[in-house]
């Protein structure tokens, strides 16, 4: 297998430059490589081995996992945080250009999963895996969960932030082992969700509209009010056993059903035009002290299990709820693309920190491929992160080709040239 990178992308340079981390020049060399390799390798399996194989000059990849493991800086201060502030502010550039004051905020958490036999890395644990269970078969995977929390303005998105997610019983076993300074501390996902929010919520200009998205595992009541108290507004699927009124959702399908439906046109993400029947009702969800519109719809006439919508903004049409709730799916995107593409779940460091730091870089190259999407010249031709990825792993297959070509030239002999861009892994079977 060739070498794939020879030097770093000059536009990956460019961001890191933006984002102003305050690392040491090994340590952002270290970010540098771990960011280039997730985007660059093809292999099925992102280890730091393949990751540091993979260039024409890199030391042995234990550097790189004692940078995860034992380098003096954090994670928090030294890489979230800075991202976190250079997400806001590009969302204020952009507000500024466009005069868009509304913000859409999506939460959601996504299970990666790891081998079955994965035992010793703090982090991973089985967990209830909702896409492959069921209410009378429950499915469990073991794997890892994060929650994420994304921001999108006009057509510009970002990942704003993440946390990984562990069981109580899982973060009390660990502490068992750890020393009373480096303790965790358990958090739920509503607790997990509720910090990055408030994390946005110091940094947004106190003009945005927020509209905050998710679906019905976490339309809890304390989420719904904590949103209502920053002055946000929610929309979300919902369960058809919340009671609205003092009456259940399912119950009212039934009593509505003499009455007439709003249809509702949407572009699915296909670009096909799909037509849904949607009955409206405004009230107060139990325990929730201020007034909702739920809405039930449906896919036809005799559709027996319609979906269940909330939402908070009262001034809203069911057109006009239904169309923002679409903007919540590019979160499912992202769970995607970091976790296939740029190797999520390929961690094999210990601990819960040096594990911390890959999610971290892996959502920090993820941040930098939209990033380049965003700021694209039209000549390029973007549309997806896809399209940024193959272009970005053209670049550096040329730049790759033309460094062998000029050893090549210069030493007369393609033995010397062997030994510099040839890997030591063989390539991987699929």
């Amino acid at each position: 297998m060739i070498k794939q990178i020879v030097q770093h992308s000059s536009k990956l340079i460019e961001f890191l430059v933006l984002l102003q981390l305050n690392l040491s020049k090994p340590q952002l060399r270290h970010v540098l490589r771990i960011t280039e390799g997730v985007i660059v390798s093809e292999a099925p399996h992102k280890t730091l081995a393949r990751l540091y194989d993979i260039m024409v000059e890199a030391p042995d990849a234990s550097n790189g996992a004692d940078f995860l493991r034992i380098s003096p800086w954090s994670v928090e201060e030294d890489l979230r945080a800075p991202q976190r502030l250079f997400v806001v502010e590009e969302l204020k550039r952009v507000s500024e250009m466009t005069g868009d004051r509304v913000l859409y905020v999506s939460i959601d958490d996504s299970l990666t999963a790891k081998d079955p036999g994965t035992r010793h890395l703090e982090p991973v644990d089985v967990h209830h895996d909702h896409t492959k269970g069921s209410k009378r078969k429950p499915a469990y995977t073991n794997g890892t969960v994060h929650v994420e929390v994304r921001v999108q303005l006009a057509e510009r998105a970002y990942v704003f932030d993440f946390a990984l997610y562990m069981r109580e019983k899982k973060v009390r076993r660990l502490n068992r082992k750890r020393k009373k300074g480096r303790r965790l501390r358990f958090r739920s996902k509503y607790n997990l969700a509720r910090e990055i929010l408030q994390k946005l919520k110091q940094l947004l200009p106190p003009e945005f509209i927020v509209y905050v998205l998710f679906d019905s595992w976490y339309a809890s009541n304390r989420l719904l009010k904590y949103c209502h108290r920053q002055g946000w507004h929610v929309i979300c699927a919902i369960r058809s056993n919340r009671t609205l009124d003092g009456i259940k959702l399912s119950e009212w399908n039934q009593r509505f059903k003499h009455q007439s439906y709003t249809r509702v046109a949407l572009t699915t993400t296909d670009l096909r035009k799909r037509q849904y029947l949607v009955r409206t009702r405004m009230g107060r969800l139990k325990n929730v002290p201020f007034d909702v519109c739920v809405l039930i719809s449906k896919r036809h006439r005799g559709d027996k299990r319609p979906k269940y919508f909330m939402c908070t903004d009262l001034t809203l049409s069911a057109q006009q709820i239904l169309s923002i709730y679409q903007k919540r799916w590019p979160i499912e995107v992202d769970n995607y693309y970091v976790k296939q593409l740029l190797g999520l779940g390929d961690f094999r460091v210990q601990s819960y920190e040096a594990a911390e730091k890959w999610f971290a870089l892996v959502f920090q190259a993820y941040n930098f491929l939209l990033w380049r999407l965003h700021h694209a010249p039209p000549e390029a031709n973007f549309k997806t992160v896809a399209d940024v990825i193959r272009t970005h792993r053209q670049e550096h297959a040329r730049q790759v080709l033309q460094a062998a070509c000029r050893e090549a030239l210069h030493w007369q002999d393609t033995t010397p040239v062997f030994q510099r861009f040839l890997c030591q892994f063989e390539p991987v079977q699929t």
